[in-house]
């Protein structure tokens, strides 16, 4: 466990000294900013427009994090040959995958940290300057459960990163493939109810579709953004039933990912 912890002190560090990150917080505090603006737009749903673009801030830069830093982190490992560094020492290729992936959870979440402090800030500047508009049943306690699944959600999309990484020598074909994971688990379970819906669909169609929502995961299910722009109520058991979702899936793509890289032969 040390090891593991050691690794993901390091991978923090390099991940938080690296101008992109400061980049991309800097670029979302400045949306938040703009979030003042835009919002005084919409006379009647002033509120839910500033909470949407709030957090959709929040989520574009972690997927910003993830794109252009988290799978760079771990591509440039093998690109540069560093991770003979590290293997060489007393440390087995688990520890190294756990602590890789423990980094950038470390490193994503003080982003969306300080970004939902400053996107919260932002809401509560809107709800200042047009009290009319807020909803009735507004909490901050639904805005701060939206951040933290939305992390969730950001933390399913790294460990298939990390898993891609560890598949493909390309950091190009590791992000384009995570790109599509996510395009994909934002909108299978639309495509699904849709297919649902219909009623005579195609058998095949209907198999695939549900293949693949066993294989991709449902990301739509940590979004909560209307929720928290009307101040919507959510069902505990719903919400700790989507956090076991997650940390399972989470779960098994380590798995899968440590087999991987354990079969991988480095050269």
């Amino acid at each position: 466990m040390d090891k593991i912890w050691l690794l993901s002190k390091v991978t923090y560090k390099e991940g938080v000294r690296n101008r992109i990150l400061l980049g991309i917080v800097f670029i979302a505090v400045i949306f938040s900013a703009f979030n003042l603006v835009f919002s005084q737009m919409f006379a009647h749903d002033l509120s839910k427009v500033s909470v949407d673009l709030g957090l959709s801030t929040v989520s574009l830069a972690g997927l910003a994090i993830i794109f252009f830093m988290g799978i760079n982190l771990l591509a440039r490992d093998f690109e540069k040959r560093t991770i003979y560094m590290v293997l060489a020492r007393p440390m087995a290729r688990w520890q190294y995958v756990l602590g890789k992936y423990f980094g950038l959870a470390l490193m994503v979440g003080t982003a969306v940290a300080i970004l939902g402090i400053v996107v919260a800030g932002g809401v509560k500047l809107s709800m200042i300057m047009a009290p009319q508009h807020i909803p009735a049943n507004y909490s901050w306690k639904i805005f701060i459960l939206a951040i933290c699944f939305n992390y969730l959600g950001l933390m399913t999309l790294t460990a298939m990163a990390q898993l891609f990484t560890c598949l493909t020598n390309s950091s190009f074909i590791a992000l384009l493939v995570t790109a599509c994971s996510y395009f994909i688990g934002q909108n299978v379970e639309l495509v699904r109810k849709a297919f649902l819906e219909e009623g005579d669909v195609n058998p095949a169609y209907y198999h695939l579709i549900k293949i693949v929502t066993w294989i991709f995961p449902n990301l739509q299910a940590f979004d909560m953004k209307t929720a928290a722009g009307y101040g919507l109520a959510l069902e505990p058991l719903a919400l700790l039933w989507t956090a076991i979702y997650a940390i399972c899936y989470i779960g098994i793509i380590l798995m899968l990912t440590i087999l991987v890289f354990q079969r991988r032969e480095l050269s």
